[in-house]
């Protein structure tokens, strides 16, 4: 047995390097199962993907220091015969957390097995309790209460091999961080991947039969004859809160994000109406000519900016990147002219463009535009399909527009991108959004961009693109704020606002309302705002009319801007009155409470007592004032009483002020009267103990 422990970690591994024991010495939990801690997966002859049992290697552990473990696993047996591979992972025991770093070499002569995956650190067999948890960055922000039964709800038909394992896994970059906390209440396993290459990583669960396995997973697809080395793996068992396990992780961000200052027009801003002029497929919603009817809507809902889309000739997902202003509607200096007159009424345009789809109808793409495309294994293209549709069925069954998607280290489209640039200055407008450019894209395999094949660190070359386009705007429009659509640590610190993806108030007891229970979804993204308090981000997908009081209260909880999308788009909310109504309500109580609500720091429900369990409880900071907002959206009414250690009560803030009110308070304690639906905002100085 070879053991690595201090007061708060008990790492063991047997002499076949097993796992034994990976313990929090504080609560006496382990989540060790006994298996080996790496899995392989290889290309070998006709086969692409083929699993090298770690139980078919020869592994040898060493230990060189107190603190330090080594193993070493030399030449391992797939199915098809021996490989050349060496795999060399050391382990350090630093304080509250282990630290491990792999080399990794194939010596196999030419045209043999390639080394496609590493798996680890892999915590086979991991012990879990009945309500053990997960919480990740997946969709900017997942939490799942129980576990194994989130991972066996992953059956895929026929598409993967189920009966070896059913998988669950999210991919970083893309996913909002690259970590992931195994949950238990009040202690945390902390699983992360402090990597400063910022390739590709899989946060992958597997069950095998009534077992469960955690691993990362590398793509390094070392050919015979290469090596490469993997820093940065982290494991903690960190006892309380998810909160305090999150700090490893940001701490380590802190040593390498940029943190921009934000431009007044989204500091100042609520959010945008997301309005199409033109769609795909034709069909034309709203002209130039409009402009003055789509500022009077939004400011009576408490709403400045407009996120034109649609804005071309092609509408909207069509022809790109060949960004023309229609010619039939007077033309770019008509759209200039509306622009302006939009922004001198007090209101703000922000310019769609997408940083990556190429239409292969588009002038651009004809003239050599494939030439930056990103390939596939095979150097066919890596395409994709957006099948918009109008009053019929066949648009939508059967597609209209294919992109290719843009290589993001290609200097032609890194000129391209610079040009969209060009043009949303010349037209004076406020802010100017690239569409997908924070989303996971496909691993390029074209040689002559420059980089190495496969491209698995394609989003750092995307994080990259937006360093150099904020440099470039900012040189000729200081003022002029930058966006992108999805929202991970790598892209988002170069950037001003982050339009956010679907499901952040979706719930899974939809008849929450009916039985009067507190509604519960499996949407997470106070995990993301958590983490990275100061990044400007919207809602989305609320629309149509329908429970609209639940997610405005839920989005103003998380601190998000509006992004009103009526119908997919093609309308103004003046045509849902209901939410029309009460988003100018909300953003009435926004606006009197900004310093807190929109440009304060979310941290959860860190630092607040709440006795009452029904409530939906937030607090925000900004310095030493501390904002606690509560609402509950399934009961008549209720009665809560919140303590906050250090705080002198200032003021109470109620979006409806004929509703809830503070019953009492004194310097120990606060209880507040809570109407369904009514979000109430407490203000606190708080000093330091």
């Amino acid at each position: 047995m070879f053991t690595l422990k201090n007061e708060n970690i008990e790492f063991s591994l047997d002499t076949q390097g097993k796992l034994v024991h990976l313990l929090n010495r504080q609560t006496g939990r382990d989540y060790a199962g006994g298996t080996p801690l790496w899995r392989i997966i290889c290309s070998y002859g006709r086969c692409q993907e083929e699993e090298i049992p770690a139980e078919n290697s020869i592994a040898e552990v060493q230990q060189p220091a107190k603190d330090t473990l080594k193993l070493q696993i030399v030449n391992p047996r797939s199915k098809s015969g021996e490989t050349k591979f060496r795999i060399t992972i050391t382990i350090h025991l630093e304080e509250e957390r282990l630290c491990m770093e792999a080399h990794l070499a194939n010596h196999s002569a030419s045209g043999g097995p390639v080394l496609r995956e590493f798996q680890f650190p892999l915590i086979g067999n991991l012990q879990l309790r009945p309500d053990t948890g997960l919480i990740w960055g997946g969709q900017s922000g997942q939490f799942f209460p129980r576990l194994k039964e989130a991972v066996a709800a992953c059956h895929t038909a026929y598409m993967a091999q189920d009966n070896r394992a059913v998988e669950l896994s999210t991919l970083y970059p893309g996913a909002s961080a690259n970590c992931h906390l195994v949950h238990d209440q009040e202690q945390n396993l902390y699983v992360g991947s402090h990597d400063p290459t910022f390739q590709y990583t899989l946060h992958l669960f597997r069950k095998r039969g009534e077992e469960i396995d955690d691993v990362l997973v590398k793509y390094p697809f070392l050919a015979p004859g290469e090596e490469t080395s993997v820093s940065g793996y982290v494991l903690a068992p960190v006892t309380g809160s998810w909160h305090q396990a999150t700090h490893i992780y940001r701490d380590w961000c802190n040593s390498w994000r940029r943190r921009p200052e934000l431009p007044e027009s989204v500091r100042k801003s609520n959010g945008w109406q997301r309005l199409i002029l033109r769609h795909q497929y034709g069909e034309t919603f709203y002209q130039y000519r409009d402009f003055p009817h789509i500022r009077q809507v939004g400011k009576e809902a408490g709403i400045d900016t407009l996120l034109l889309f649609g804005w071309t000739q092609t509408g909207h997902d069509a022809g790109y990147p060949d960004y023309y202003a229609d010619a039939q509607q007077g033309g770019q200096e008509e759209l200039k002219r509306r622009i302006a007159a939009f922004q001198e009424s007090g209101g703000k345009v922000i310019l769609y463009f997408n940083g990556q789809l190429i239409d292969l109808e588009s002038d651009f793409y004809r003239s050599g535009g494939s030439q930056c495309t990103i390939k596939l294994p095979s150097g066919a293209e890596y395409r994709e399909r957006y099948p918009f549709g109008g009053d019929g069925t066949a648009l939508r069954r059967f597609g209209n527009k294919t992109f290719a998607v843009a290589c993001p280290s290609s200097p032609e489209w890194r000129r391209k991108l610079l040009s969209m640039a060009d043009l949303a200055i010349e037209l004076g407008c406020s802010g100017i959004f690239f569409d997908q450019m924070g989303l996971s894209t496909c691993p390029c395999c074209d040689p002559t961009h420059g980089h190495r094949v496969p491209f698995t660190t394609i989003m750092k070359a995307k994080a990259d693109l937006l360093e150099e386009l904020r440099a470039y705007i900012k040189s000729r429009r200081p003022d002029m704020s930058l966006g992108i659509e999805w929202d991970n640590d790598l892209t988002a610190q170069h950037v001003d606002f982050i339009h956010n993806v679907s499901g952040l108030a979706d719930v899974v007891n939809k008849n929450w309302a009916e039985r009067g229970e507190k509604p519960f979804g499996t949407g997470f993204f106070e995990f993301t705002r958590y983490l990275f308090p100061e990044h400007a981000v919207s809602d989305r997908d609320i629309r149509d009319d329908q429970d609209i009081e639940r997610r405005v209260n839920h989005a103003v909880h998380l601190g998000l801007r509006s992004d009103v999308e009526i119908y997919r788009c093609r309308d103004l909310i003046s045509a849902t009155p209901h939410y029309k109504a009460y988003l100018a309500r909300i953003n009435e109580f926004r606006d009197r409470n900004r310093d807190l609500l929109l440009n304060g720091y979310f941290r959860h429900d860190e630092g607040v007592y709440c006795d009452n369990r029904e409530l939906q409880v937030s607090v925000f900071r900004n310095g030493t004032l501390f904002g606690v907002l509560i609402s509950q959206n399934h009961l008549p009414i209720t009665v809560a009483t919140l303590r906050i250690p250090h705080g002198v009560y200032l003021a109470g803030d109620a979006a409806d002020p004929v509703d809830g009110k503070v019953s009492s308070s004194s310097p120990d304690a606060i209880t507040v009267t809570v109407p369904r639906n009514t979000l109430i905002l407490l203000r606190f100085a708080v000093q330091e103990a």
